[in-house]
């Protein structure tokens, strides 16, 4: 087993964790559906939540040509891995067995800490492609801050200006640059 097998297999359950509890989370509000009151931006965020795990633990792949893998690298994938999944948990709402489940209400109360652990996700990013992308000299990486950049920005001024018209320009804001990401910025896997 090589170096990046070894880790990217630990790196493997934090998503697959993270991807299980909006999963979950998801299946709560499905069944619970008549006792919903539904909110597009939460759903929206909760989407972003499963774009950047998915985003994120596919860009590992470009990691494999590491072949001695440092303790400073093995620790930034693992924190960009946790923060990954702190973000996707703060988006997820309790699901009671019992009672209302207001999503609306939820999006009001928590935006800013789901908001703000996305734009520490975007940052963690960003320091990671300059970093990892410069010492391995992974261009994707460093091109792809082309979107990091913009995807920070945007959730630094939604976490700290909260109202319908930033909740509403965030949301398509967000997925013009994921638009752009998908399409310009992000390599085929070999």
């Amino acid at each position: 087993m090589s170096a990046f097998e070894h880790v990217i297999v630990l790196l493997s359950f934090v998503y697959a964790l993270a991807i299980a509890h909006l999963l979950l989370t998801v299946a709560g509000i499905v069944r619970g559906w008549s006792r919903v009151r539904f909110s597009w931006f939460q759903a929206y965020w909760m989407l972003n939540a499963l774009i950047v795990l998915v985003v994120d633990w596919i860009s590992f792949y470009d990691l494999r040509q590491i072949k001695g893998w440092s303790m400073p690298v093995i620790f930034m994938t693992i924190v960009i891995a946790l923060i990954d999944y702190l973000q996707a948990a703060l988006v997820c709402p309790e699901i009671p067995a019992e009672g209302p489940i207001d999503l609306v209400a939820f999006h009001k109360n928590q935006s800013r800490r789901y908001i703000a652990a996305f734009g520490l996700s975007a940052a963690d990013a960003l320091i990671a492609n300059l970093v990892l992308g410069g010492a391995f000299s992974i261009s994707a990486w460093m091109m792809q801050n082309l979107a990091v950049i913009p995807l920070l920005l945007i959730a630094v001024i939604a976490a700290i200006w909260r109202n319908s018209i930033v909740d509403i320009s965030a949301v398509v804001l967000l997925l013009c640059v994921w638009g752009f990401y998908f399409f310009d910025l992000q390599a085929t896997l070999h």
